[in-house]
Order: structure tokens, then sequence, then C-alpha cells
């Protein structure tokens, strides 16, 4: 029955109520997604009889509360629902709730934001592969920068992010994050950075990492059509609690560049390396990671989107010593506006993790159809 119904959701989801105005500056709207998509191995698992094919059927009813549309303070607020089902292995089906919160506040001198999530798993990564991987996730930050001069100004703020595992095998961890960094102008549109970022990692296994990324950057718009910001410096990292937690320090980078070729097509480019923590919790990740976007308008109705990353991952600590993976993701996206209330999306992904050990190595498939909408 569960199936029937589902279905039935997937051909009527572009109804819905219209939005609902909250006073003069906040809108509510009802917003949903519904579709289908085969994915040939849903666990990321190696081949063999651990790796599953499956069709599943998705429905996502939610809704948008946007705040502050003509005041300082902006703000949305959403919430969503995502029931998943397995046409083959009914064990896998799920209930899975997100909710997701960011707000700003900005005036000459001071700028403020602020976000909180929370957000139920089952979907496996390359991090966290081979089985089930059910976890709960939830973050919250909190940034501010103030201009102290018309060239310089100071900026930090602190971010929390705990991951929790639901199965037995995962270790779960506490993340704390405080950068601290100064900007100073030097065109009305660039400003470069000098900064420190603290972190910290608690694991559940007794394992703990504290970090520094001491690094210098810049900011803002480079060229009439390049935009974003980019640092470089060094990661340092020390680990306590058990054997392996090991002490490691290594160059990284932080970027995210847009580049408007057009005003239909956009390329962004986005990079990182540093050092992350491995989902079983005994070794640290050097992590390096880069990815290109491109997303173009063919008509007032049809857009098409794409992406191509790569991750390099070297296992640093005692359980994994010499451990090397790289991961590819290639995915390719279509959209057909129907109105500017609904819109139709197609999508493939091809995934794959090639390692230097064995029996960890995987590909991935993936083909969707869905329908969005909101009202």
């Amino acid at each position: 029955m569960r199936k029937l119904i589902l279905l039935g959701l997937i051909g009527g989801s572009a109804l819905g109520a219209p939005f609902c105005a909250i006073g003069d500056n906040a809108e509510l709207f009802v917003t949903g997604q519904a579709g289908v998509r085969f994915d040939d191995n849903i666990l990321l698992a190696p081949g063999g009889a651990n790796q599953k094919s499956d069709t599943i059927i998705s429905f996502t009813p939610g809704l948008k509360l946007e705040f502050g549309k003509d005041s300082l303070v902006k703000g949305v607020l959403s919430a969503s629902e995502s029931f998943n089902d397995y046409l083959n292995h009914s064990e896998f089906n799920s209930q899975l709730s997100e909710v997701n919160f960011r707000a700003s506040y900005s005036t000459e001198k001071t700028k403020l934001a602020a976000n909180a999530a929370y957000v139920q798993s089952d979907q496996n990564s390359y991090a966290a592969n081979g089985s089930n991987i059910r976890r709960n996730t939830y973050s919250t930050g909190l940034s501010g920068e103030y201009a102290m001069s018309p060239k310089t100004s100071f900026g930090t703020g602190i971010t929390f992010l705990r991951v929790e595992y639901l199965q037995t095998g995962s270790v779960g961890e506490k993340d704390y994050g405080v950068p601290v960094n100064v900007y100073y102008g030097i065109t009305s549109k660039t400003d470069l950075s000098a900064g420190v970022t603290y972190g910290r990692s608690d694991l559940d296994n007794g394992l703990s990492y504290d970090d520094f990324y001491y690094n210098v950057g810049a900011r803002g718009e480079f060229t009439p059509k390049l935009s974003g910001n980019f640092s470089i410096g060094w990661d340092d990292r020390s680990g306590s609690g058990g054997l392996g937690a090991q002490d490691n320090s290594s160059l990284g980078f932080r970027s995210g560049l847009t580049y408007v070729y057009s005003e239909k097509t956009v390329f962004t480019l986005n990079a990182d390396k540093g050092f992350t923590n491995a989902s079983s919790g005994n070794s640290t990740q050097k992590n390096l990671g880069i990815m290109l976007g491109a997303s173009t308008d063919l008509s007032i109705s049809w857009k098409i989107n794409g992406s191509l990353a790569y991750r390099d991952i070297q296992y640093e600590g005692v359980a994994s010593a010499g451990r090397v993976d790289d991961y590819v993701d290639v995915s390719f996206g279509i959209t057909y506006i129907v109105d500017t209330n609904v819109s139709l999306n197609g999508a493939y992904t091809y995934r794959n993790l090639y390692s230097n050990v064995p029996n960890v190595e995987f590909g991935n498939s993936i083909i969707a159809v869905s329908v969005s909408a909101r009202y």
C-alpha cells in the first residue's frame, strides 16, 4: 500500500496550497519533491555478495519560511520529511527529517550571521560505505565581522558539528571551530586576509585532535567575471587519547571561486586540503579535494548542470597507515521549468573509489528523475 501511495504522490506533488503572507515581510511556502531513482550499489560496497542494487521511490514534503525581506535581519527556516521506499530491499526503507535555519544582520560596519541544522541521513559516501550508514548530524554556527576603518575589518565566529551514527562499527564525533581573521581592502571590491582557525575534534572512542590552520588569502571580486575567496597556509594537528591519535602537519588551502562566463553560463571551482577523521575513528585522513562545476541556461525553460570532483585521501593513523584512496564523482543534471512553481528534473551520477588496499574499491551509478514544487 505504501508503494502505491508514493507512486500516486509523484503524479500529484505539483498540487499545493498558495503561500501565506505573515505580516509585512515574511512568507510561508509549501514545498515538495517526489521522484524515482535507480541505484546499482546502494551501500557503496565492494563487488560481490555485498553489492545490492535497487529502485527507490521518494517523497519529500516540507515548509519554508522566509522572513526579513525589507529589514536588517533576514533569514530562512525550512523543514522537510523524506519518505524513501526501496522496492527490493525493504529493510532499508526510511523516514528522514531535515531542519535548516540561517539568518543575517548587516549594517555599514557590522555583519552577523547565524545558522543551525539537523539532518538525518542514510545515504552512504566515500567516507562511510559498505553497510547502511544511518546517522544524525547536528550543526550550528555564529559569525561576525566589524569594520574598524574604511579598509580594515575583523572577523571571528564559532562552529559546532555533531555526527552520531546509529549502528556499531562507526565512530561519531564532535567538532568545534573558531576562525579569527583580519581583512585589509586593496580595492573597493577586494580584500587581503590573514588569520588562524582553531579546531577541536572529540571522537566517541576517546581520541581527540587539536587543529590550527594559519593562513593568508584574499576575497572579493578579482575581475569583473571572477569572484570568491581563497586561503593558503599551514595545517598543524596534535592528537591525544590513544595510540591512533598521531601528530601531523601539512600545507593546507581552502578556496571557492565563481567565474561568470556569460549571462547564461557560470563555472565554479572549489578546492580544499586539510585533515579529517575516518569514520572508523582510528585514522587521520590527509584530504585533498577539487570540484569543477558548470551550469547554463539553454532557454527560459531548460537548464543543465554538471560537476566533476576528485578527492585524494591518505590515511595517516596507525590502523590504516599507508592506505591511499582516489575518489571520483561525475554528475550531470537537466531541469525543465514548467512554471514559477513546478520543475521537472533528471540526473545521472557516477562514483568510483580506487585504493591500494584490497576489498574497499567500489563503483556506483545512479539515474534519477523527480518533480519539485513550491507554492
